[in-house]
C-alpha cells in the first residue's frame, strides 16, 4: 500500500478526498469543510476517511502518500467573496491612480446574476480592494515596445513604502504601466520594499499576468496580495502539521491552469487557486476520455455551494478569456470554468418586490447547512426539498465516518424549513414547494450551460454531458434535458469526489508567458525566437530540480485578429516552428474562430495577430490502471421501491430503489427509478434509462427510443 497519491478539494460544504494506491485502487473520503478552524480538520478528516476504506489507521496513511495535492481555492474565494483579505497598500504608475475604481465601461453589470441585469439602477462597482489613501503613484514609465521613456523614482518608491508601512499595511502590489514588456521597473520597485520590509507579502504585475490591458492584470495583482498573506499561512500551516504526522513528501497546489506546483510558488501566487478545485474536475473528465471514448464532453458539477461548469474539446479542457470573481475580472492562465450559486445548500427565499420563488446564490454551507442536517439552520434548501422528493434516500449518511461526517439527515427539519418560508408563502403542497425549488436550481443550471456551449458556438449534441459532485447526479436529467444531450455519465462511485479524483492525476506544470507583437505574414524564426527566449528562463528557474530533464515544454499562443477584442489561445507543436507550423495553426485558429464566433465575425483581409505566447514545461503524472470500479457483492441490487415525486400535480410515483454499488456490469435500468449511492444518487425519471459500463460508470440515455 505504499506509494499513495492523495487530492484533495476544499468546497463550500464538504472537503473530498481520493487516495489512489500503487495496484490502482481508488478510496474517497468526504468531511464537512471546516472554516473556523481554517478548513483543518475537514482537510485531515477527509483524508483519514479515504485512508479507513483502504484499511489504513489515521497515523499509517500519512507515512505512506508519495505527494499531497490540495488546491485550497476555498480559501482564497472566500477572502474575496467575504471581503477577508489583508490590509493592501498600492504602488503605481503616476497617472494611472484610479485604474482599479474606473474599471471597465461595463464595471457596474459585471458579476450580477442574471435577475440584477435589469435593474441598473441599482447595481454598483465595486469597493476598490485598496483605497484611494493607500495608493501612491511613482514617476517612471516604460512605452509599449518596453523602452524606459522615464526612470524609475526610487526616492519615491521608498518613501510610498515607508507611509504604506506606517499605514500598517501588511501586503503591497506594485503594478506599472507596460510591464508586460519589460517588468525591470517592478522587480526594483520590490526590492527596494523588500529592503524596508523584509516580512511584507509583496506582488508585482510581471510575476502573476502578462496579459496587455493594465484593468485586469491590476487587478490580478491585487487579488494576489488580498489572499496571499492568510492563503500562504494556511498553506504552510498545512505543510507543518502533514509533517507533524508523518508525511515526507512535498504538499503541492493545484492551480486554476489546470496543473499542480510545490507549496513555495503556490503560496506566493495563491491567485492560482482561485478556482482550482472546478478544474480538477474537468481534468478528471479529460482522463477518462478515452474510457467513454467521447472527446468533447460538457462537464457539469453541482456540490454544496455552487454549479460550475466547463468544456474538454478533443480532449483539452478550454482555455478562459479571462476570469471573474464577484465583480472582478482578470486575466491569468487559467481553464475556462464559469460557476453559479446553485448547489445543494443554495438556500430557496421568496423575492419581496416580485413575489417568484428564487434558489440561490446564498448558500447554507457547511455551517448551519442546510435544515435537515441538523446543524442550526432553518432556512430551506435544494438539498431538503431532494429528500422531501425521495431523490435522497431517507437511511443516506452524509460525508464519511468521523466527527465531520456521517451523519443522517432529517426529514421533518427540511419539511419545517420549506413548509414555514416557501409552501405556506405560496400557498402550496409541501411537495409542490419542493418540486418548484427543484425546478427553479434546474433551469438556473440549465441556462448556464445553455450559455457556456451555445454561447461559445458549441452544438450540445455533439456532447456527451458528465455529471458529478454530491448533488449533480440527483439533478442532471432535470438540467440537460433541454440541451439536446443524449447522454449523461455519473463517473461510478467517484461522482461525489470527482474533482478531488482529478486533482490527484494532475500534472505538475509551470507557467511561463511574455506579451509579443506578432502580425502576418509570420517570420517562423521570429516566433520561435521568442519561444526559445522563455525556454531559457524556465530552464534556468527549474534548473534546481533533480528532475528537470524530465519535463516535456507545451507551447501556446493567444492569437486574434489584428485589432480586435476576441482572443482565442491555440496548442503548437512541441517541436521547432517552421512556416509550415505557422501556416497550419492560422488555418486552424481560423477555422476555431468561425466556430465560436460565426463567418460574419470574420474580417476579410484583416490579418491575424499573436499577442502572447506561452510556455509550460510540464511532467507528466497521473496513476496507471486505476480501478475506479469496486463492485459489492454482499448487497442486494434491487432495494425495493419508495414514494418519489417527479412532477408537480401528479403526486407520488412508487418508484423503483437500486443499491449503485451492487448494480452489476451491464445492467439496464429503465425509469422511473432511483440509483441510490454512497455518497451521492441518480435520479431516472420516467422515459429514460440507465447502465452500468464496464468501467464502473454510470451512462444514462435520455429519450432512448429517438437514440
Amino acid at each position: 500500500m505504499a506509494g499513495l497519491v492523495c487530492g484533495v478539494d476544499i468546497g463550500g460544504t464538504f472537503t473530498d478526498c481520493v487516495l489512489i494506491g500503487e495496484d490502482g485502487r481508488v478510496a474517497y473520503g468526504k468531511a464537512l469543510s471546516s472554516p473556523a478552524d481554517s478548513f483543518k480538520s475537514g482537510f485531515f478528516g477527509s483524508i483519514e476517511s479515504a485512508g479507513e476504506q483502504l484499511g489504513l489507521s489515521s497515523e499509517d496513511v500519512y507515512t505512506r502518500m508519495d505527494r499531497l495535492i490540495s488546491h485550497g481555492s476555498t480559501v482564497a474565494t472566500n477572502i474575496v467573496v467575504e471581503r477577508k483579505g489583508a490590509n493592501i497598500g498600492l504602488i503605481t504608475t503616476r497617472g494611472f491612480e484610479d485604474t482599479i475604481r474606473t474599471m471597465r465601461g461595463l464595471g457596474r453589470p459585471t458579476g450580477e446574476p442574471p435577475e440584477n441585469l435589469l435593474r441598473f439602477a441599482e447595481t454598483r462597482k465595486p469597493e476598490p480592494l485598496v483605497p484611494i489613501e493607500r495608493t501612491f503613484a511613482v514617476a517612471e514609465r516604460i512605452d509599449s515596445d518596453g523602452d524606459v521613456v522615464v526612470a524609475l523614482d526610487e526616492e519615491a518608491v521608498a518613501a510610498a513604502a515607508d507611509s504604506l508601512l506606517a499605514a500598517g499595511v501588511d501586503t503591497i502590489a506594485i503594478a506599472f504601466l507596460w510591464s508586460v514588456r519589460n517588468g525591470a521597473h517592478e522587480q526594483r520597485a520590490r526590492e527596494i520594499v523588500n529592503e524596508r520590509a523584509p516580512d511584507v507579502f509583496v506582488t508585482i504585475s510581471s510575476d502573476i499576468s502578462k496579459a496587455v490591458g493594465e484593468y485586469e492584470r491590476f487587478v490580478a495583482t491585487l487579488i494576489n496580495s488580498y489572499v496571499g498573506p492568510v492563503t500562504s499561512t494556511y498553506l504552510h500551516g498545512v505543510q507543518d502539521r502533514l509533517a507533524d504526522v508523518g508525511f515526507a513528501g512535498e504538499l503541492h497546489i493545484m492551480q486554476c491552469h489546470g496543473g499542480m506546483v510545490p507549496l513555495g510558488l503556490g503560496a506566493d501566487r495563491p491567485i492560482f487557486t482561485i478556482g482550482s478545485g472546478p478544474v480538477g474536475g474537468l481534468i478528471g473528465c479529460a482522463r477518462v476520455a478515452d474510457d467513454l471514448g467521447r472527446n468533447d464532453i460538457i462537464a457539469s458539477d453541482m456540490g454544496g455551494t455552487s454549479f460550475d461548469v466547463g468544456i474538454i474539446r478533443d480532449g483539452e479542457p478550454l482555455a478562459a478569456d479571462d476570469t471573474l470573481l464577484g465583480k472582478w475580472r482578470y486575466r491569468v492562465p487559467a481553464v475556462e470554468v464559469i460557476s453559479i450559486g446553485a448547489g445543494g445548500g443554495s438556500i430557496a427565499w421568496i423575492d419581496e418586490l416580485g413575489g417568484g420563488l428564487r434558489v440561490g446564490p446564498q448558500s447554507a454551507s457547511s455551517l448551519p447547512g442546510p435544515a435537515c442536517y441538523d446543524r442550526g439552520g432553518e432556512e430551506p434548501t435544494v438539498t431538503d426539498a431532494d429528500l422531501i422528493l425521495g431523490y435522497i434516500a431517507p437511511e443516506a449518511t452524509f460525508g464519511s465516518k468521523g466527527e465531520r461526517g456521517g451523519f443522517q439527515p432529517r426529514r421533518d427539519l427540511a419539511e419545517k424549513a420549506i413548509k414555514e418560508k416557501v409552501a405556506d408563502p405560496l400557498g402550496l403542497s409541501l411537495t409542490d414547494a419542493a418540486l418548484g425549488i427543484v425546478e427553479v436550481a434546474n433551469a438556473k443550471m440549465s441556462n448556464a450551460l445553455e450559455n457556456e456551449i451555445i454561447g461559445r458556438g458549441f452544438d450540445p449534441r455533439d456532447f456527451v454531458l458528465m455529471s458529478y459532485g454530491g448533488a449533480g447526479p440527483f439533478h442532471a436529467a432535470g438540467y440537460a434535458s433541454s440541451l439536446g444531450v443524449d447522454t449523461i455519465v455519473v463517473p461510478g462511485e467517484a461522482a461525489s469526489v470527482w474533482s478531488a479524483f482529478g486533482i490527484s492525476q494532475a500534472d505538475i506544470r509551470y507557467q511561463y508567458e511574455s506579451s509579443v507583437v506578432l502580425i502576418e505574414p509570420f517570420a517562423a524564426e521570429e516566433i520561435e525566437s521568442a519561444f526559445e527566449e522563455l525556454g531559457e528562463e524556465a530552464r534556468e528557474a527549474l534548473s534546481e530540480r533533480e528532475d528537470v530533464d524530465s519535463f516535456e515544454f507545451r507551447r501556446y499562443a493567444r492569437m486574434r485578429f489584428q485589432w480586435q477584442r476576441h482572443e482565442l489561445e491555440m496548442r503548437l507543436p512541441d517541436a521547432a516552428v517552421t512556416a509550415e507550423t505557422v501556416e497550419q495553426v492560422r488555418r486552424q485558429f481560423v477555422d476555431l474562430y468561425t466556430e465560436r464566433y460565426g463567418e460574419v465575425a470574420l474580417l476579410p483581409g484583416a490579418r491575424v495577430e499573436i499577442v502572447s505566447i506561452r510556455l509550460e514545461p510540464a511532467i507528466v503524472m497521473g496513476s496507471t490502471n486505476l480501478q475506479r470500479l469496486e463492485l459489492v457483492t454482499d448487497r442486494e441490487f434491487h432495494k425495493g421501491s419508495r414514494d418519489v415525486y417527479f412532477e408537480r400535480g401528479q403526486g407520488a410515483v412508487d418508484t423503483a430503489v437500486y443499491n449503485g454499488d451492487a448494480m452489476p456490469l451491464g445492467e439496464v435500468v429503465e425509469g422511473p427509478a432511483v440509483i441510490d449511492l454512497a455518497i451521492t444518487g441518480i435520479v431516472i425519471p420516467p422515459g429514460t434509462r440507465c447502465e452500468r459500463r464496464q468501467t464502473g460508470d454510470f451512462v444514462m440515455t435520455l429519450n432512448p427510443a429517438s437514440a
